[in-house]
Order: C-alpha cells, then structure tokens, then sequence
C-alpha cells in the first residue's frame, strides 16, 4: 500500500486501494466495482486472496479490456499469455530464499556445517513452501554432515509452530537449529525453545521479513530470513499495467519469460539488518522502473 502510494504520488494519477479482507468474493466485486466507476480507463496490481481467484479475475478484467499484473498465487496451468490484457505474473525466487537461509542457519553451529536440525514447513500445497523447502534440501545435499532429523507442517501458523517446535524439541534435545519457512512460524519456534532454555544457543531462520523478525536477528535469537520488498513489488506492478495502458509496452511482444517470472527478495541477517530496516521499513527507496526485467532471476514455467 505505502508503495502502490508512493508511485501514484510519483506518476502524479489517484490511486484506489482495495482490500479482500480475505473474502476472495469481496475481491472480484471490488474489481467489478472498480471497472464500472471509472469506465474501465483504470489499470490494475493485484495480489489475489487464493490461487483459485486468479482466473475468474483474469476473465472479469480481460472482458473489460483493462491492463493488470498479478503477484504471489495462481494455479500452475494457468498461463498468462492465455489472456491478452494480463500482462505478468511475478513471485519473489523462493528457492533463492530457502537456499540462503539453511546456508546462514549452518553458520551458526558449534561446528559450522556439521549438526542437526529441525524444519518447519508452511502448506504443503503452497507454492512458496514448496519452492524454499527445495532450496533447503539443496543445501542440504551439499552438506552432508547436517542432519534433518525430524520436520512438521505449521500451516504458516505462530501457535501450530509452537507446539510442533515444543513436541520436537522433547524427541530432539540436541539440536543445532531450527530452519523455518516463515517468520510467523519462526517466532513460534523462537518461544518454545526459550521456554527450553535454548533460545539464543539454537538459531532460527525464517522467511518474509516482519519486524519482530528484524529484532529477532538484532538480539541474537535468529540468524537470518529474507525480505520480500512488498513496495517494489506494488511499484512494479502499476508501472507495467500503465505502461501497457499508455502503449508504451506492447504486452503480444513479451516472451514468455517475461510474463511469468520471480525475482530475488533482499537477504538479511546480523550484518545487514539495521541497514535493511533503515532502508526498507522507516523509509520508501526511490525504485529505478525503467527496466520492468532488471531484477528478473528466473521464469515461472
């Protein structure tokens, strides 16, 4: 929102901030709203409530013939090149996000690279935990003398993390970290080992960035997570739905890497933390937008 803001200030045109209060129904009716009030000379970023809402949203918009960039969720086999109008549907790389974060937790062991942890995992039918779960493995594979010696689906829930952490802390005592695939679920496991008197010997690794994440790394309780830029990511979507309005970008053009895609979310642990915060949070960084592919890592296919 604070970015979406920032650049209707920029480009000096209003700007609507719709909310599903995660209603997926409440989502579509606002779009349909929105349409009809400004007669369809209006473009759009949208992060959908639900995977399943990205096509009936697709369709609603494509009938209108108004310009839109998805972010986050839509199902696998729908492809945006299907529908002339949505220009892109773009995700932060989670195997990136993953693969950093099981690297800084491994730092942190008595014998760097050598002991045990346990995961926390989000949905297993989530396409972010999928992806980062990949980029713990990885490292995994590369790291034979770690062990993953028992792992749990938390939902992304604080309170399931909790209890899942507490249950196998009791099986595990002697773990050397806790990798996790949210921060949600990270601070869950950050208070069921200071309640086995172990927070700050055992680190945790999260995902996504919240702030007491950020105080988590700075008072030594967690050793990294990465930082979806939620700023940049609303900036890029309405620089491209008003480009591809305007006619400065030709949608047919695009190749398909450049419809579907992920770029890499900021990496933060004890160094960079405060710069991050400075950065990111207490401020808005003025986005360089002319190139709508200058952070793109890789294609979704």
């Amino acid at each position: 929102k604070v970015g979406a803001e920032a650049y209707a200030k920029q480009v000096g045109l209003p700007l609507d901030v719709l909310t599903t209060e995660a209603n997926s129904q409440k989502g579509l009716t606002d779009i349909k709203a929105e349409v009809a009030r400004t007669g369809a000379n209006v473009a759009f970023y949208i992060d959908p409530n639900d995977a399943a809402d990205a096509v009936p949203i697709a369709k609603t918009l494509e009938s209108a013939g108004v310009y839109f960039v998805t972010w986050w969720s839509k199902p696998a086999d729908v492809k945006v090149w299907d529908y002339p109008h949505w220009i892109a549907h773009i995700s932060f790389d989670g195997v990136a996000a993953g693969t950093y974060t099981a690297t800084e937790l491994l730092k942190t062991f008595k014998t760097p690279g050598k002991g045990k942890i346990i995961a926390l995992q989000g949905r297993l039918g989530d396409t972010p935990n999928a992806e980062r779960w990949q980029g713990l493995q990885k490292v995994l594979s590369e790291n034979p003398g770690v062990q993953l010696v028992q792992w749990e689906s938390a939902m992304w829930d604080r309170t399931k993390a909790y209890n899942s952490t507490k249950a196998m802390l009791v099986a595990h005592p002697d773990i050397d970290g806790v990798w996790a695939a949210n921060d949600d679920m990270a601070m869950g496991a950050i208070q069921a080992l200071k309640e086995a008197g172990s927070a700050g010997k055992v680190l945790v690794t999260g995902c996504d960035g919240i702030p007491e994440m950020f105080d988590a790394i700075k008072s030594g309780l967690a050793a990294a997570t990465i930082f979806n830029d939620g700023k940049y990511q609303a900036q890029l979507g309405l620089a491209m739905s008003l480009a591809a309005k305007q006619g400065k970008l030709d949608v047919k053009t695009l190749p398909h890497e450049h419809r579907q895609f992920e770029i890499p979310a900021v990496n933060v642990n004890r160094e960079n933390v405060n710069q991050v915060v400075h950065d990111y949070i207490e401020n808005t960084p003025t986005y360089d937008l002319s190139d709508f592919f200058a952070k793109w890592s890789k294609a979704i296919p």
